[in-house]
């Protein structure tokens, strides 16, 4: 992280810089040329690299801001990578009726997508996770598959499921199990 982005963060009171060892998420400033700015972004390291994995570019629920936000993501993606991360999807969530929520699938919750975040009212699930995905369904950000095609490339309305498995850690493919 640079000297600028851990300046950033300590101003704005964001202070989980300290990652156990065994953790394979955390958050760091990422330029976003899309963007033209930087964006906080949870990372993932596969013992080769770390690579991005979401981009917290869209309002979410309640008042957070970004960093603190993909703190709190970072967590969660922490515990479910325990549980087998296996897809990120969204969905319409009973107790937010009026907003949409991105969630993980795990080998542990069967046909259950446990909560990962909730957007702000009126944010399009499809189009937030697509944009939050970005890297991981670019070609040019990860290594294809042994087919020569990015992992995700059927990411489309009719199929809006992000399926992690190729970028994971063997061990984290593993977990859950």
């Amino acid at each position: 992280m640079s000297a600028v982005s851990l300046r950033i963060a300590f101003l704005q009171g964001w202070p989980r810089f300290l990652v156990k060892k065994t953790d394979r998420f955390s958050c760091q400033l990422q330029p976003d040329e899309k963007r033209k700015k930087d964006v906080w972004t949870v990372m993932y390291d596969d013992n080769k690299a770390k690579q991005p994995w979401l981009g917290i570019v869209k309002s979410m629920g309640e008042d957070w801001d970004p960093a603190e936000r993909c703190g709190e993501i970072e967590k969660r993606l922490e515990n479910y990578r325990k549980d087998g991360i296996i897809s990120l999807e969204y969905r319409q969530d009973p107790n937010t009726p009026k907003q949409e929520v991105i969630c993980a699938k795990t080998e542990l919750s069967g046909d259950g997508c446990p909560l990962l975040l909730t957007l702000d009212v009126g944010v399009d699930g499809y189009n937030a996770l697509r944009e939050m995905t970005e890297a991981l369904r670019s070609s040019e950000t990860f290594d294809q598959n042994s087919e020569g095609k990015s992992a995700n490339s059927n990411f489309s309305k009719e199929s809006p499921v992000v399926y992690l498995q190729p970028f994971l850690a063997k061990e984290d493919r593993l977990a859950g199990r």
